[in-house]
């Protein structure tokens, strides 16, 4: 029996009746039932192409300065908090340490974040922005403003706290199988 009729989380309650027309235990899913999930699966996609197309749209502002969205974050969170551990800022990212390292490793070789020593842990390795890294986020927070700006009727459209809840919420879930990249 293929594993998708075992589902048993079911949709917000809008969707109830047809989600409950869509499981079977014993029989061969109906077409009716096949449809249902190509439309549900359909809006995963479009959820899915929607947060690329948000961050392409942020990445080609910042081409001019050099850094990608991801960074901007990164350099952003520097900003306040340095120096900021290494493991800390992975928390705040809600990244792994491993991914929180290949997605720093441009910003170092590019000489915008360095790691400095921690004079109580030498074990401890501590992130801060280097003079080259404040200009270029100083650059950056201009054209990402513009770009948010550009965006912002479409922005205004989404809860965005919603979709950081959504996240979290299936950060905690899956917290130990799904990599945050």
């Amino acid at each position: 029996m293929p594993v998708w009729l075992h589902l048993n989380a079911a949709p917000a309650a809008d969707g109830d009746k047809e989600w409950s027309n869509m499981k079977s235990n014993d029989t061969d899913p109906t077409v009716a039932a096949i449809a249902q999930m190509a439309k549900l699966s359909l809006n995963h996609l479009f959820a899915q192409r929607a947060m690329r197309a948000f961050s392409a749209h942020f990445n080609e502002a910042l081409r001019p300065a050099g850094v990608t969205a991801l960074q901007f974050c990164m350099l952003a969170s520097l900003h306040g908090k340095q120096p900021l551990v290494f493991g800390d800022m992975a928390a705040e990212l809600v990244m792994d340490r491993s991914h929180l390292s290949s997605h720093l490793a441009p910003l170092f070789r590019g000489r915008l974040v360095s790691i400095v020593p921690d004079n109580a842990d030498r074990r401890t390795r501590q992130l801060a922005l280097t003079p080259h890294g404040r200009i270029v986020l100083a650059e950056s927070m201009a054209l990402w403003s513009e770009a948010y700006a550009n965006a912002f009727e479409i922005v205004k459209q989404v809860d965005l706290d919603s979709l950081r809840s959504l996240f979290f919420a299936f950060n905690d879930r899956n917290q130990h199988t799904i990599p945050i990249r």
